[in-house]
């Protein structure tokens, strides 16, 4: 008896390791809050992910202003968030675009990083400025 659930027991972990590592993308960062579809965005910009860092590591915007951050992979497994506008895109790989839309609704200088592993402690960082309005 103990045979059969030990053997159970390592299907259920290889089925598992096997889904975990074959998916093709994973759900957005539990701080991921994208606007809704029809969000007229008043900055649209494009950020590549690429061997642990962005090719644009400062982004300035004006308060109030809807920011759309279209995020691509080139190079591995990435997302791009911002943790104080509770928005994060998916993670991606290379070849698979997303974007994710916010309202920097608040002026001062922010962290954005990619989520995934140990990449932000790597140096996958970048930062957002938001001006305050006049």
């Amino acid at each position: 008896m103990n045979k059969i659930v030990t053997i159970t027991l390592i299907v259920l972990v290889a089925i598992a390791g096997i889904w975990f590592f074959t998916r093709g993308e994973q759900a957005a960062p539990a701080t991921a809050n994208p606007e809704p579809a029809a969000a007229e965005s008043d900055v649209v910009i494009d950020v590549k992910g690429i061997d642990f860092a962005f090719d644009t590591t400062e982004i300035t915007v004006n308060e109030g202003d809807v920011v759309t951050i279209n995020f691509e992979s080139t190079e591995g497994f990435h997302d791009w968030v911002v943790d104080e506008f509770r928005a994060g895109s998916r993670q991606v790989r290379p070849g698979t675009p997303t974007s994710v839309t916010f309202t920097a609704d608040k002026a001062g200088t922010y962290e954005y990083y990619c989520s995934v592993g140990h990449h932000r402690a790597a140096g996958m960082v970048g930062t957002l400025t938001v001006v305050e309005a006049q």
